[in-house]
């Protein structure tokens, strides 16, 4: 079995961007028992682009195509790939969907070629991009080679890869291997802290793997392992997921693609039986937004009357949060203060800018408590954060896990 790798991208030729894709792929496709003996780089030519397709869909049985796969006028991937195999290209109605909503929502105008990323080769499967827009595409070829096509950046190639490429692999080319994968996820936390601690085992890597990724204010890790049956893989991935969490344990809140830290936090406190009450003058509602009604003790709007005569410091937040204790009976609850001294932002600006917010929490009997954290980002992505720190220090209050350490 030899899968055929090619790159596409002139910005490649020139040296302007190092190719990680490559290797990355090699890398697993040899963990798949499938070998790679043809790779190359060709630029972005509709000639030398088809010339190179056909010959490795003459000479090799899996031809895998990085790049191209845009909505730029050079982005000719899909449709040489398409006329080398005789076929046409078709819509993948969700991808399209997704295309056509971000441009409406955002405003921005929708050109005819931004389609294109919707589409995959027709007879063919269409492989999903969780991150952009531009979807896979995998044709089984009955006169020559099967090909497989994926899009250009790292932080697209890489989780489609790995969640839905590897599987589909796995299972045509390797079908005496079961493959599964365990997703951890970790809050609190960068990528590169992260990878640090964990290069030990990254280094030593064999089966499972270990694979990272940066996501909004998280940080997951995908454990792919292969074995003979579903439930060897499974303790495989459990065996080294102790290992992970021996090291980055302290920050793991959940499992699974499709979780989320408000799920979790939700959880926490359905299985505590535990209300909360939330005091918050900064993130618009965002905690609130993500909490349970049933769990909600109260959602409280700030104001002067409120305050009183303090002005907002990480003690005030903690004397409100010992006020609001008694007038709601709550069982925990937390209060959010931004500074005096912030400077006045609008939602929509773009820039980078410092603000101060003071988070205050009590629970239950215990003496209120208050931590401050410094923010410098955009001002939305400044109340993101906020928020994820809200729910993270409602989800470990109620589990009775010391909050994060983190200014």
């Amino acid at each position: 079995m030899d899968a055929e790798i090619i790159s596409v991208g002139t910005e490649l030729l020139l040296g302007q961007i190092t190719d990680t894709n490559r290797p990355y792929v090699a890398k697993h496709l040899s963990e798949l028992g499938l070998a790679s003996y043809h790779q190359s780089i060709v630029g972005d030519n509709y000639k030398r682009m088809y010339d190179e397709m056909d010959q490795a869909n003459r000479r090799s049985d899996l031809v895998i195509l990085i790049g191209g796969l845009g909505p730029t006028e050079d982005d000719l991937t899909k449709q040489v790939a398409a006329d080398v195999l005789g076929q046409g290209l078709v819509d993948d109605a969700q991808a399209m969907a997704k295309v056509e909503n971000w441009h409406r929502d955002t405003g921005v105008t929708m050109v005819p070629s931004n389609r294109l990323q919707a589409k995959y080769i027709e007879g063919g499967q269409s492989i999903k991009n969780d991150v952009g827009f531009a979807v896979g595409s995998y044709y089984q070829n009955e006169n020559g080679a099967d090909f497989l096509l994926l899009p250009g950046p790292p932080w697209e190639l890489e989780p489609m890869f790995d969640k839905y490429v590897l599987p589909l692999l796995q299972s045509v080319y390797s079908p005496e291997q079961v493959m599964e994968s365990l997703v951890l996820r970790y809050y609190g936390i960068g990528e590169s802290r992260l990878e640090t601690d964990l290069r030990p085992l990254i280094d030593t890597q064999t089966n499972p793997t270990i694979a990272t990724y940066a996501k909004k204010h998280e940080v997951t890790v995908r454990l792919t392992a292969q074995a003979a049956t579903k439930t060897e893989a499974e303790a495989l991935n459990q065996d080294l997921a102790q290992q992970v969490n021996n090291i980055v344990g302290s920050y793991l809140y959940g499992y699974g693609d499709d979780n989320s830290l408000a799920a979790m936090t939700n959880e926490a406190l359905t299985e505590n039986n535990l209300t909360v009450s939330v005091a918050d003058a900064y993130t618009d509602g965002e905690i609130v937004d993500q909490l349970v009604p049933i769990q909600l003790r109260q959602d409280l709007d700030l104001d002067a009357t409120i305050m009183g005569k303090q002005v907002p410091s990480a003690e005030a937040a903690a004397d409100l949060a010992e006020t609001l204790h008694v007038d709601t009976d709550g069982d925990i609850v937390l209060t959010i203060l931004p500074s005096v001294n912030n400077p006045e932002v609008s939602m929509t600006n773009p820039d980078f800018t410092n603000e101060v917010v003071h988070v205050g929490l009590k629970f239950k009997e215990q003496p209120a408590q208050s931590f401050t954290r410094t923010l410098g980002r955009a001002h939305r992505d400044n109340m993101d954060t906020i928020s994820f720190v809200g729910l993270d220090t409602i989800r470990r209050t109620a589990l009775g896990l010391p909050l994060l350490n983190r200014k």
